[in-house]
């Protein structure tokens, strides 16, 4: 996920050659059924991963049971599903700076999730410090990092180039070592945005913190759904815009 380039650097008006680490980006064509669906532009890494939590995060599936295969090959992915009705609501491109799907805001398709769901102030500061912690982001700038937490520690943590991308391999490892996602919650060091949001509830994870800001339609999809948004969780602090936290000591 690494590469060198050389680089003319320029400080204070001395200019040198040197070398330059960069994060590696690569085209995935997706196809399903035979028919190209989509090409992605994700971090070289995961890609089983990202395909499966793509799939279920845009609901192309709803069960792991519907993918009859997946396949491969170098930067293409052949999938078949039984059934392709949800295929029609992906992008043809998918950029590694932009929202994975075309959902819109719909109240009658916003799934609902239990708004019981409360998270430790503490452990949530322990999380994003782990998720922050990986080594791509510090050594290129140019990656985002995205975790899967439950009330154990972390489940998975991965980079990418895009953070829904980073976001759709940690769901596709959840739904492989079918991890019950209702007791889970996300930690992203990207903005979360309204698609962002409906990746995780469209299956069942009931919150998602960031160390960035959160915009307006996603803390309208929180407050429609129960989800838990937090935002801006640096340092000892956070900015909780839907859902609650429960007391360390509680």
């Amino acid at each position: 996920m690494l590469k060198e380039v050389e680089v003319l650097r320029i400080s204070d008006g001395d200019r040198r050659q040197d070398l330059d680490t960069i994060v590696e980006e690569m085209p995935l064509a997706l196809y399903i059924n035979g028919r190209h669906v989509q090409t992605a532009m994700i971090s070289p890494s995961m890609i089983r991963e990202f395909v499966i939590g793509h799939l279920f995060s845009e609901r192309v599936v709803k069960d792991y049971d519907e993918i009859e295969s997946i396949q491969i090959d170098e930067n293409i992915a052949k999938v078949l599903i039984k059934r392709s009705f949800g295929v029609i609501n992906l992008k043809k491109v998918v950029l590694s700076g932009c929202g994975g799907g075309s959902s819109f805001l719909d109240e009658s398709r916003i799934p609902k999730i239990d708004r019981g769901f409360k998270i430790d102030p503490e452990q949530l500061l322990r999380s994003m410090k782990k998720v922050l912690s990986l080594d791509l982001h510090k050594k290129t700038g140019g990656s985002h990092s995205v975790g899967l937490f439950d009330k154990n520690g972390a489940i998975v943590i991965t980079e990418d180039i895009g953070r829904h991308n980073a976001l759709d391999k940690v769901i596709g490892h959840g739904v492989i070592e079918n991890i019950n996602f209702k007791d889970t919650f996300v930690v992203s060091s990207g903005r979360i945005s309204s698609d962002m949001i409906l990746k995780c509830i469209s299956v069942g994870i009931p919150a998602i913190a960031s160390k960035s800001a959160v915009t307006n339609l996603a803390i309208e999809i929180g407050k429609t759904s129960g989800a838990t948004i937090i935002g801006f969780v640096r340092g000892r602090g956070m900015v909780v815009y839907t859902g609650s936290l429960m007391q360390a000591d509680e």
